[in-house]
Formats: structure tokens, sequence, C-alpha cells
């Protein structure tokens, strides 16, 4: 799926350096985090947990022109950790960086209101907060498609051109991580899980 990112970059830049429209901006918002998991080897496939967090978070975006549409990468230029709970035999900590959204942006007809439909990705790395747990093997990207409904307005700032008010709505591919437990008797559970994300967020930006 890298290939795919690297080709929807590629074809960003090949637009930016054809099209002189386009903007540049930043975006605040909060986020909710949601993962269940789907299938615990230790207790038995049917197994399902779920949990949730939530975070602020900002970014930054370009966007350029492509006839009706807009291309667009967003970036988050920041890190978010995840802890599992206290109890789990699985007691780690991941850690969420790099994380980008290439997209097209659709206005609806003469309607301030616009769709996005992009694909997200984000590194991965995952640490056992305790000795006694050892992390043998995990998911090192989440990445998945993102969908996304929005409105644009002209900015009431001098320096600045346009606003925007928008929710996304992010679904990621199945994680997977497999953990030894060397307290007492050596246990080593696998574990698969889905997650997903949902955002509001205020944007503003400058047109060129």
């Amino acid at each position: 799926m890298k290939k795919i990112i690297t080709i929807l970059l590629g074809s960003l830049m090949f637009f930016s350096a054809a099209n002189a429209g386009g903007m540049i901006g930043i975006k605040a918002g909060a986020g909710s985090l949601s993962g269940e998991r789907t299938e615990d080897a230790s207790h038995g496939v049917a197994s399902k947990a779920s949990g949730s967090v939530d975070s602020e978070y900002a970014a930054i975006f370009g966007e350029v022109e492509a006839g009706m549409i807009s291309l667009g990468l967003e970036i988050v230029p920041l890190e978010a950790k995840i802890d599992t709970k206290d109890t789990t035999t699985t007691d780690s900590t991941a850690t969420i960086e790099n994380f980008k959204t290439v997209y097209a942006l659709v206005p609806l007809g003469s309607t301030p209101v616009y769709a996005k439909v992009g694909y997200s990705h984000a590194d991965i790395s995952v640490k056992a907060n305790y000795t006694t747990v050892t992390v043998n093997s995990a998911s090192d990207t989440l990445e998945g498609p993102m969908l996304g409904i929005g409105v644009q307005f002209d900015s009431p700032l001098p320096f600045l051109d346009v606003l925007r008010l928008e929710g996304n709505y992010h679904k990621f591919d199945e994680l997977k991580i497999t953990t030894t437990n060397t307290t007492g008797t050596a246990q080593t559970t696998a574990k698969k899980g889905e997650a997903e994300l949902m955002t509001l967020s205020l944007s503003l930006a400058k047109s060129f």
C-alpha cells in the first residue's frame, strides 16, 4: 500500500507544477480513535473487547486544483501514544507518528458543501511496558480509506481566504500483535483487532 501512497504523492506534485491554483492551510480539531479486538488466541477466536481514546490534534495541508476537483495532502506533525490496560497480558504502548492522508475533494454543485475521499497512512511502533512482557511481532503501519464531508466559507480574517468546518471518518486495516508474558509460566498470545477514527475540525487556508 505504500506504493499507492507514493503514486498519489507523485500525482499531487505533478499537478502542483502544472496548475497554479491551490491553497495551503492549517487545521485543528478533536478526534476519537476506537478499537475492537476481533481475535484472541489465548481466549478463543470469539473473544472480543473494545475501547476508545479521545484527543485534540492539529494538521497542515496543501491542495492543488485539478479540473473540477482538488488533490490534497494532509500531515499531522504530532506523535500519539496509546497504552493498553495494566491488567492485560499484552500490556504495552503503541506510538503512532507520521500520520498523513492523500485525498480528492469534490465540491457538491454550487453549494458550500464538499465531499472528500482519500487514503491514510501512519507508522506504528509497539513497546512493552514491563520487562516481563516481550513483543514478538506487531503491525508497523496504520492505514486505510477515509471519507469526509465539510462546508467552506470565505475567511473573516484579512490574511486568509478560506474557512472550513469538516468531519472525517477513517477505517483502518486489521492490526496484529504477538507477545510473551514471562511471569511464571511463559505464555505467548496472539491478538488481532480493527480500528477507526472520527475527527471534527476547523481549517483556515490561504489560496494561491
